[in-house]
Parts: structure tokens; C-alpha cells; sequence
């Protein structure tokens, strides 16, 4: 997108801004949280980190229901789906790319981005990323308790946001999708099954089992107790206090494996996790901590062992 005259890259723009207002934030709202205006911290904060109720008005006006976290999973697996579906016609049935996806591509990620991947790295980064993006779906679904908790409509924006430029960012370094880019040879199944990529795939199945075992560790003790928040224990609880973020890391630093480091989309887009997350398991972790006495002081908040 051209912008006063330069190509301005969106899903570097988008995530780099989202990365830097959450570091920003947070170090704002952790050393002077008393002497912020309330809708700051209320705005930047869900869920149980928000210590009850909101109480401003400009933030209980944009407020949603935490529950449409569900929203944005169905949009992410049809998304991702459509992409899958996109390169797959594109890459191992030699269908021409539609002008306008080129248009898109371009519109989006720039028209000088370059080749980042094989098509057969971004093929079963898609593969797994449409994975991902079901199973979310799934568990929002079918796995997570009911629940009161909200959140403010700019981090419902931000979840749209991941994952569009996830996939779209996937997809714009694939040799085929780039207009200026030589022919390639035909898809080969044993560019797939690599030792790096078999143990990066290892490692992503893990997280998301991993993951799902941590939903329905939290929608257990929801039931248990549906009126307040308690200590999940079990599994990777053991270890940290959100093992759902940590296994979020580990999913995209396996996609950034598989796609390599000349992706650069992939590492823009693990940079923002890896940030993210952390900070949302440090806002967590000293929830508990602030609440509970009794809780497992050997729990660290998000990397077993480290942090």
C-alpha cells in the first residue's frame, strides 16, 4: 500500500504498532499503575487481570463479551482454510494465481517482498496453521466454560488482526505468489518430510495437545467453582502459571522453524506472539500470586524453569 509515496508493508506496520503498545503499556501500567488514569489500565487489561467489574464509562462502552472470542476462530479457520486451499490448487495442481490475489498480496505485504520459503514449506505451514485455527475453534466451542469475563472491542480487533496476518503473511513469500519470481520445479514430497521439519512439526502437535489440555484443565475448575477464579493444577500447571501462552509460543517458533528465517512475515508475526504472550502470562501470573497465598511458589509464569 502506497503511502505519501512508499510501500508500506501493513502486516509489518499492524504488528509491529501491536508489539510496541503492549511493551509500552505494560512497563507503563506495571511501575505507574496508580497514578494512570483508570480507563488505561481498564483498557489494556481482561478477564481476571482486571480486579472485577469495569467501572469507566468509555471502557464499558466498548466493552464485549469475552465468550466472542469465538468470532474470530471461526473467521481464522475458514480464512486459513481458503488460503490452504488457495496454494494447494496453486502449488501442486499448477492452477494459475487469480489476479486478484496477486492484487491483494501486493495491496498488503508490498510488491517488492521477496521469496521466503519453499512451496512446500508454506504448504504445511498452512496445513498446520489451518489446524490450529479449528481446533481454537473447537475448544472456544465446545471446551471452554460459559463465562462473565469481557473484554474491550480493540483486543476483539486485535484477534482478527493475528490472524489475518498469519495466514495472508504465510502465503505472500510462496514462490508462486510472487509476480516477479522465476518458475519452479514441481511439489516434491520429500522436500516435506525433513528431520527439521518432522521435529518441528513434533513439536507443534505437542503444544497443541498441550494447550488443549490446559482449556480443559480451566473449564473444569470453571464448573467447580463458576463464581470466582481458583488454582488450575495438573499437567504443565505444574510448572507455569499459563501453559496455554507458553504452548502458543511454541506453535509459531515451529512454524518459524519450518518457514525459515528468510521468512520474514513469519518472524514478524512470532516476535508479536512471543511478546504478547509473555506479557499476558506476566499480568497473570502476578494476578495469582496477588490473590492466592498459597500459591506454588515454584510456578514460574510462562517458560518452565526461566521466566
Amino acid at each position: 500500500m502506497y503511502i505519501l509515496g512508499y510501500d508500506l508493508n501493513l502486516i509489518y506496520f499492524v504488528l509491529g504498532v501491536f508489539t510496541v503498545i503492549m511493551v509500552v503499556f505494560n512497563g507503563i501500567i506495571e511501575h505507574f499503575e496508580n497514578q494512570l488514569p483508570l480507563f488505561i489500565v481498564e483498557a489494556f487489561r481482561y478477564g481476571k487481570t482486571l480486579n472485577g467489574p469495569v467501572q469507566t464509562k468509555i471502557v464499558r462502552f466498548i466493552k464485549v463479551p469475552k465468550s466472542w472470542f469465538l468470532h474470530f476462530y471461526i473467521f481464522s479457520s475458514i480464512y486459513s482454510s481458503l488460503l490452504l486451499i488457495t496454494a494447494y490448487r496453486t502449488c501442486i495442481n499448477g492452477a494459475k494465481v487469480p489476479g486478484v490475489v496477486f492484487d491483494g498480496l501486493d495491496l498488503v505485504c508490498t510488491e517488492s517482498r521477496t521469496e521466503g520459503s519453499s512451496k512446500e514449506n508454506i504448504l504445511l505451514a498452512l496445513v498446520l496453521l489451518m489446524l490450529q485455527c479449528s481446533r481454537r475453534f473447537y475448544e472456544c466451542a465446545f471446551v471452554n466454560a460459559k463465562s462473565n469475563s469481557s473484554m474491550n472491542i480493540l483486543h476483539y480487533i486485535v484477534g482478527y488482526a493475528h490472524y489475518f496476518c498469519t495466514g495472508t503473511g504465510i502465503l505472500c513469500q510462496a514462490p508462486e505468489f510472487i509476480s516477479s519470481s522465476e518458475p519452479v520445479e514441481n511439489f516434491e514430497l520429500g522436500k516435506v518430510v525433513t528431520v527439521k521439519n518432522c521435529v518441528a512439526s513434533f513439536v507443534f502437535f505437542w503444544s497443541m495437545w498441550h494447550q488443549l489440555r490446559a482449556h480443559k484443565i480451566f473449564a473444569e475448575l470453571k464448573v467447580k467453582n463458576p463464581n470466582k477464579h481458583g488454582i488450575p493444577h495438573g499437567d504443565l500447571f505444574e510448572l507455569v502459571s499459563c501453559p496455554h501462552y507458553f504452548c502458543e509460543v511454541l506453535i509459531y517458533t515451529s512454524l518459524s522453524v519450518i518457514l525459515g528465517l528468510s521468512h520474514s512475515h513469519i518472524l514478524a508475526v512470532w516476535l508479536w506472539v512471543v511478546v504478547n504472550q509473555t506479557v499476558a502470562a506476566f499480568m497473570s501470573h502476578s494476578w495469582y500470586n496477588k490473590h492466592f497465598q498459597d500459591y506454588p511458589k515454584e510456578r514460574r509464569a510462562i517458560y518452565p524453569y526461566l521466566l
